[in-house]
């Protein structure tokens, strides 16, 4: 089963909201939307994943054991930081981009 911190719907709503109201470009409600319903996607097939990749950067780390990587174009990456229980639930506490992953 996969669980959401309150952290992390907030982080998705304010990716939602980000988008919505990003200067650089306008995009459309509809496009939004399948944006964030996209990333919960990725959330919830973690559980499906064979393999979980250990957390390396310092920032991840802060949030978790686990992280999975979304490209969603070839400038963003979403960190989706978690952590596994024993019974192999997943309870994601972080959604992080590329842009505020500092090396």
């Amino acid at each position: 089963m996969v669980y959401y911190s309150n952290q992390a719907d907030e982080d998705i709503e304010n990716i939602f909201i980000g988008l919505l109201s990003w200067k650089k470009h306008t995009l459309t409600f509809d496009h939004v939307w399948e944006y964030r319903n996209t990333l919960r996607q990725v959330c919830d097939s973690l559980e499906s994943k064979p393999y979980h990749v250990d957390t390396t950067y310092s920032i991840h780390q802060q949030y978790g054991t686990k992280v999975h990587s979304y490209r969603r174009n070839k400038q963003t990456i979403w960190y989706i930081i978690y952590d596994i229980d024993y019974q192999g639930n997943i309870f994601i506490n972080k959604i992080i981009s590329n842009y505020l992953t500092v090396v």
